[in-house]
């Protein structure tokens, strides 16, 4: 019975990032209602507040940052790179071939706030503290506990759904619905292979920096095609 209500907090705590996002986005059509709705009370309230239950926040911090793992880095960094290589080849591909109209997303995020002045910021905070948030959520604190009550592959599996499920409801936003449900499905199989990669290399150190390449990909397509 503990166990099952462990695993049924856990998917609220999922369905509350999708829900904070869609309040961001959807009704108040604001990035900085996204970001204190979801980065604040979700990626770093929940997983505080749930600490501070279970009496084990500063060992769950340790287990996150040490040991500094050098090999994990190296390969978060090559990861990362391909990505971010990925990243940049679809949506040139994309925006060039006509298929993604680079003018709409532009026009669609200076909605949300995010104007030409405020693009470096944003393009900091995305790269920087957006992938540290989410790694520190997903591959760490919700993973974790999952382990719990879940083999490792459904472990990695419903963390993956609900890391990926609120990035549906951009990608329909800015993309339309069939690549936005293209690129949600390339997000999912990306925390995938995030949540696997957990597994060799423990530290939040591989998937951050895997993570932060592939955000500044996306940061980078925004300065050179978009905006």
């Amino acid at each position: 019975m503990k166990r099952k209500r462990a695993l049924l907090l856990l998917v609220a705590y999922g369905f509350s990032a999708t829900l904070a996002v869609f309040l961001g986005l959807v009704e108040r059509r604001s990035l900085m209602v996204t970001f204190v709705s979801f980065h604040l009370l979700v990626c770093l309230l929940v997983p505080l507040l749930h600490g501070l239950w279970e009496e084990k926040l500063s060992v769950q911090w340790k287990r996150a940052w040490i040991p500094f793992d050098r090999e994990g880095m190296s390969y978060g960094l090559a990861i990362g790179a391909m990505l971010m290589t990925g990243v940049m080849t679809g949506a040139w591909l994309l925006i060039d071939g006509g298929v993604i109209d680079a003018s709409h997303v532009r026009h669609t995020l200076m909605k949300w706030g995010v104007t030409p002045g405020w693009l470096l910021p944003f393009s900091l905070y995305l790269v920087i503290v957006n992938s540290l948030l989410e790694e520190l959520l997903w591959r760490g604190f919700v993973l974790e506990r999952l382990l719990h009550a879940l083999a490792r592959p459904a472990a990695v599996l419903v963390s993956g759904f609900f890391y990926c499920l609120y990035h549906l409801i951009v990608g329909v936003i800015l993309f339309g619905l069939l690549w936005g449900v293209l690129i949600t499905a390339l997000v999912f199989g990306t925390g995938l292979m995030w949540g696997w990669m957990k597994g060799l290399f423990p530290s939040i150190y591989t998937t951050w920096l895997s993570h932060l390449m592939a955000d500044l990909g996306i940061v980078l397509v925004l300065h050179l095609w978009v905006y």
